[in-house]
């Protein structure tokens, strides 16, 4: 379902490495609204369920991007993006490939990193460049690094095709560990954030992040063009668990339902009406982001995505631990026989009457 096709625009999806609201932590850096204080062009935030912390960023991409729980997978979860490669259909990027975008993704890591860029390639992106690729000397670079190759990559797919453009803009500035001062010379506005070094040093990168992806959001704003950008972040990092053991005891990381696995989402759009009264309540599980955004922005979708709507209104939000696991099951079954989840082993398959 591609809607009108003279009016697409330009799809851009940011995840954000250890990212998170930082306002569900008023201990690490004051009270107040830290996402809008350095970015003030980005939209509401939602808060989003995601199913790992600390590490796994590749973990919550193939949720956000197929649809899917990794934690339906158990321990196999950190090992999807190899066993499930060429294995899935109807993903994200293959909605916007079958509706006429160039997909492309820029991601940090090396392109055989936990088998990441094989994956992207099988589940429809067209161009992959990691750091490597963009000419970046390692992939722990400030954001806008990531973003100027995101700008040189879209001027030019502008003078040679005309296609829409998806991508995927993969950040690291945040990321651990905090005992050294990355870009020791920039100094932001209110710093140190917190009398812990390492509390400092995440709440000051966390700001510079949030002032690159601002800055790319003032471009999109400026450029005439119509542009939907849905940013997330993939996980909590390691220093906000002695405040999860205070609030919670020091077992929460056992349960999904812990505030150790909540960061948020938004997303802003330019020159775009984004659809009314659409955006889901309350916490949202990474395995419905992707549908959520193409519902909230009237993006081209699928069957298979407004499926995933429907199951996330009756789940309230949660995939996993869905309340009606039935109805997550049905769900699943049928893109395993509609040829869309290939996870069955034909050995292992029931016999036919």
């Amino acid at each position: 379902d591609c809607g009108d096709l003279a009016k697409r625009a330009s799809i851009y999806a940011n995840r954000h490495c250890q990212q998170f609201d930082l306002a569900d932590f008023p201990q690490i850096a004051g009270e107040g609204d830290f996402i809008h204080r350095f970015s003030p062009n980005v939209g509401t935030i939602h808060p989003l369920g995601v199913e790992v912390f600390g590490a796994g960023t590749w973990i919550s991409n193939l949720s956000l991007l197929t649809g899917l729980s990794a934690t339906d997978f158990g321990w196999r979860s950190p090992y999807l993006t190899i066993t499930l490669k060429d294995r899935i259909r109807g993903s994200l990027p293959e909605v916007f490939k079958r509706c006429g975008y160039r997909t492309a993704t820029i991601m940090p890591l090396e392109y055989s990193s936990a088998n990441e860029g094989p994956f992207l390639n099988s589940i429809g992106f067209d161009d992959i460049y990691d750091y490597k690729a963009i000419g970046a000397p390692t992939y722990h670079m400030r954001d806008d690094v990531y973003f100027a190759a995101a700008e040189k990559l879209i001027a030019e797919h502008r003078k040679t095709d005309e296609r829409p453009l998806f991508l995927a803009i993969q950040t690291m500035f945040a990321h651990s560990g905090y005992e050294e001062r990355l870009e020791p010379s920039v100094t932001v506005a209110g710093e140190p954030f917190n009398a812990d070094p390492e509390l400092a040093e995440y709440a000051r990168r966390l700001a510079i992040s949030r002032q690159d992806f601002d800055a790319f959001l003032e471009k999109r704003k400026t450029d005439g063009r119509g542009a939907v950008v849905m940013e997330f972040g993939d996980h909590q990092p390691y220093v906000t668990k002695p405040f999860i053991d205070a609030m919670e005891g020091p077992d929460a990381l056992g349960d999904k339902n812990s505030f150790a696995y909540q960061t948020y989402y938004t997303v802003t759009a330019f020159n775009h009406a984004l659809k009314e009264n659409v955006a889901p309540q309350g916490r949202t599980d990474i395995g419905y982001l992707g549908a959520t955004f193409l519902d909230m922005a009237g993006l081209p979708s699928s069957p298979m995505m407004r499926d995933l709507v429907r199951l996330r209104e009756l789940c309230e939000g949660k995939f996993y631990l869905c309340a009606d696991r039935d109805a997550v099951d049905v769900h699943l079954r049928r893109r395993i026989d509609s040829g869309m989840l290939d996870i069955i082993d034909g050995s292992q398959s029931a016999p036919s009457s």
